[in-house]
Formats: structure tokens, sequence, C-alpha cells
């Protein structure tokens, strides 16, 4: 009988020593070592560090194109006002307040001012009317509407800066 104690203790031992085992076993084999985990780490950065530069960019070069798009779609209705009306508006407001016949409906000249997108990421839709001869530029950006000349520029005069790319150095006002 305790021979047979015996063999039930040493069993129940074994079982017991490769309970323990095979835990410390998994728990050896789960997970990634810290070696796995900085390669990968590395990985990572090597990839953002080539591709983020790529985007950068894009941010400024949407903005600028925005911009003179606008101010080309500012001069349209200008011309288009001329064409229409049989002289030039007297202030870019006469854009919004007029309405013209297009295949027998009434359209305003513009819907709402197209924004400028240089000075603020927001954009900016703020306009000044003058004279050729008068000091135009307030540097806060918008349109500026020469009347007595019937053009449109942008009411910046400072040259951009190197995060424009290959505008860097341009007036806007020039455009």
């Amino acid at each position: 009988m305790e021979e047979t104690m015996n063999n039930v203790r040493s069993q129940k031992s074994e079982v017991r020593s490769q309970k323990n085992t095979s835990s410390v076993f998994c728990h050896l084999t789960s997970g990634f070592t810290l070696i796995e985990l900085l390669i990968v780490i590395s990985i990572i950065a090597i990839l953002a560090a080539t591709i983020i530069p790529n985007f950068i960019g894009f941010d400024t070069e949407a903005r600028l194109t925005a911009t003179k798009t606008n101010l080309d779609t500012l001069r349209t209705r200008v011309t288009l006002f001329r064409a229409k009306e049989g002289r030039y508006p007297a202030s870019l407001q006469e854009l919004l307040d007029t309405y013209y016949l297009d295949v027998g409906v009434k359209k305003p000249y513009l819907n709402k001012f197209p924004l400028e997108m240089i000075s603020k990421k927001s954009g900016n839709n703020e306009f000044i009317d003058i004279s050729s001869s008068e000091e135009p530029i307030t540097r806060e950006g918008g349109w500026a509407y020469y009347t007595d000349t019937a053009d449109v520029h942008v009411n910046l005069d400072e040259p951009l800066g190197r995060i424009w790319g290959e505008y860097e150095g341009q007036k806007p006002i020039d455009w």
C-alpha cells in the first residue's frame, strides 16, 4: 500500500512539473521580443521619413492653385458683367447684387465671393474697391478691385516665403 501511495505521489509531482514546465514554456514563446519590436518600429520610422515629406507640399500647392483659380473666376465675372451691362462694375459688391438674364433665368454674376487662400488657411473673401492711383495694400489678404481699370488682384504685396515652393519670392498682387 505504501508503494502504491508513493507511485501516486510521484505521478502527481510529475504532472505538476509538466504543468509548470508547459506554462513557463508558453509564456516564453508567446508575444514579441524587444528586438522584433525595435525592428518593426525602425521600419515604420524609415517609411514615415520617406513618405511624409512628399505630402507636406500638397497643402500649399492646393491653396495656391485655388487662389489663382478664384482670381480667374473674379476676372471672368467682371468681364461678363461688362459684356452684359455695357460697363464695368463700380464695386465687386455689384457682382453679388446685380442679376442678368441667362436663357430666361435671372442669375447673379456671383453667388458668393471666392476665397483667397494664401493669407489664411481657412480663406479670406474680403475685398477693397480702390483706384489704381491709391495705395491698395492692406497686407490682410482678400481681393483688391481697381475701379478705374476694372482689374482684380490678390491684396498681398509681400513676397511669398520658402514654404510656397516654386512661387517663393513672388508677390501675389502681381498675378
